[in-house]
């Protein structure tokens, strides 16, 4: 691939050809197929039987692992990925996924039917314990069990022992784990005393859940709903350090990223890139390297950053002083870090595809590092929106804000807020249209709850100095300036 363009041109198409769409629903028409499973090795630990509780931000990918456990087909390559976990001697039922119900599902709507608006603890507590034992059931032959058809076992101690003890027996005869998955828990409820309610309801399950060797629970929540400091359940310490959280290493992502491209739909592009590595004495990969992570691509960073000069060219920077501007590998991680200084597969594909559909094609590279920096505000954007869908309040907060020279003292930015009367504006719309706002309306008591609220999903953080500050990936989407940062467009 030395200076045939052709190639160039093939595997920029191939890029740009990602999906941009990247979400998954744990049930449904939108659940992760066979060809979207890259598993890195840092997930094996999440998707363990004995793990309760996985952590993971918007776009970590929680709803893409937990369809990728409920499905025999998709686990069984997860277990081709991860042997050590005995994946091929499992098998999951669902006990929530949120908005999306269905023939596989235990959506919201059930929730709310089971449990009122004016419930108690044990109210909650129950409907929880119903989700098992029809998980249960399901998983034994009663295809159309649902946890509507088990809140008096699961009321009753005793009965509802018996049935627990009943299952764990039948699955240990058959050397078999059941995972019972929840996901989409966000979507629990519209007020924080009810998410409060349901959320400490399901941990006092989860840990009580201990006492059975086949009946493991496997939650994937947010890690701002586990962090709430109102929670009172006496053991969520123990809970939370047993956690695991999903991320992404720049080593994973560009072994995703390459995936993609090795396995391309298009024969020239994949032709053209298996080209390119073969130039720097790499091979290429098929279905069963990328899934083992046998291939170099996947776990060798000095190879990642060959293959990346070569897409890109290895620094940010033209002329001789170019390399001060950055390079090429590690600048786009850099850029799209949220303040936990993570990153999601969702924003590091979008820069890429973003940054492959900008301006004309090169001749002598398949993306540019005017094209990368573009694709960061492309990613900003999407982010931002995507994160609007879960916190509908966020860019009520944001607004603001715009033009702002970032970081700043915490009192010139509460003064914005205050002078544009954010926190007033945010409660009576989140009244308005039913949504949870970003905090508890009786604990109101001034801007820095909004910093608060931001700092916990990873929007805004505090400088060693004390100022405030937030990332690339949310500022460009929010318009704020930041000196010598990338320009808002």
């Amino acid at each position: 691939m030395h200076a045939d363009s052709d190639h160039f041109r093939n595997i920029r198409a191939a890029i740009a050809s990602i999906p941009g769409d990247l979400s998954n629903d744990a049930v449904g028409g939108h659940v992760a197929a066979l060809d979207d499973i890259y598993a890195p090795e840092t997930h094996a630990a999440a998707l363990a039987p004995n793990t309760p509780i996985v952590l993971g931000a918007r776009g970590s990918g929680k709803s893409f692992w937990a369809s990728v456990l409920g499905r025999r087909e998709t686990r069984d390559a997860a277990a081709t990925a991860y042997p050590r976990l005995a994946l091929d001697k499992t098998t999951a039922r669902f006990g929530y996924t949120g908005e999306v119900g269905g023939p596989d599902g235990i959506s919201r709507e059930q929730l709310d039917q089971a449990v009122a608006a004016d419930a108690g603890f044990e109210d909650a507590k129950a409907f929880w314990w119903a989700t098992v034992l029809s998980a249960a059931a399901r998983d034994d032959g009663n295809a159309t069990a649902k946890p509507k058809d088990f809140l008096k076992q699961a009321r009753d101690w005793e009965e509802r022992e018996a049935l627990l003890i009943s299952h764990e027996e039948r699955l240990r005869k058959a050397n078999t784990v059941l995972l019972i998955i929840y996901d989409a828990l966000d979507a629990l409820a519209r007020t924080w005393p009810r998410r409060r309610l349901l959320t400490e309801a399901l941990l006092e399950v989860v840990w009580a859940l201990r006492a059975y060797r086949a009946l493991r629970p496997k939650l994937f929540i947010r890690p701002d709903q586990i962090g709430d400091d109102q929670l009172r359940f006496i053991e969520l310490p123990k809970l939370r350090t047993g956690a695991v959280r999903l991320t992404w290493s720049v080593t994973d992502l560009y072994g995703l990223f390459f995936a993609r491209i090795a396995l391309a739909p298009g024969q020239d592009s994949r032709s053209s890139f298996e080209s390119g590595l073969a130039n720097l004495g790499l091979r290429s990969a098929d279905r069963a390297a990328v899934l083992t992570r046998s291939w170099s691509l996947a776990a060798n960073p000095d190879d990642q950053r060959r293959v990346m000069h070569l897409l890109a060219g290895p620094y940010m920077g033209k002329g001789s002083h170019g390399y001060k501007k950055g390079n090429t590998y590690n600048w786009p991680f850099a850029h799209l870090a949220d303040a936990y200084n993570e990153v999601t597969p969702r924003s590091f594909l979008g820069l890429m595809t973003a940054a492959a559909t900008y301006g004309a094609p090169p001749v002598d590279r398949a993306i540019t590092p005017e094209g990368i920096r573009h694709g960061v505000r492309a990613a900003s954007k999407t982010r931002v929106d995507q994160l609007h869908q879960e916190f509908p309040w966020i860019k009520g907060v944001l607004a603001p804000l715009d033009g702002l020279l970032l970081p700043l003292p915490e009192e010139e930015v509460y003064s914005v807020w205050r002078s544009a009367g954010t926190v007033e504006a945010l409660v009576d719309d989140a009244q308005r249209y039913g949504y949870l706002p970003p905090f508890p309306a009786d604990d109101i008591s001034g801007p820095e709850y909004l910093f608060a609220a931001m700092e916990s999903i990873g929007v805004m953080f505090r400088r060693r100095d004390g100022r405030l500050d937030m990332p690339d990936l949310f500022r460009v989407a929010a318009r704020l300036l930041k000196k010598g940062g990338v320009a808002p467009s």
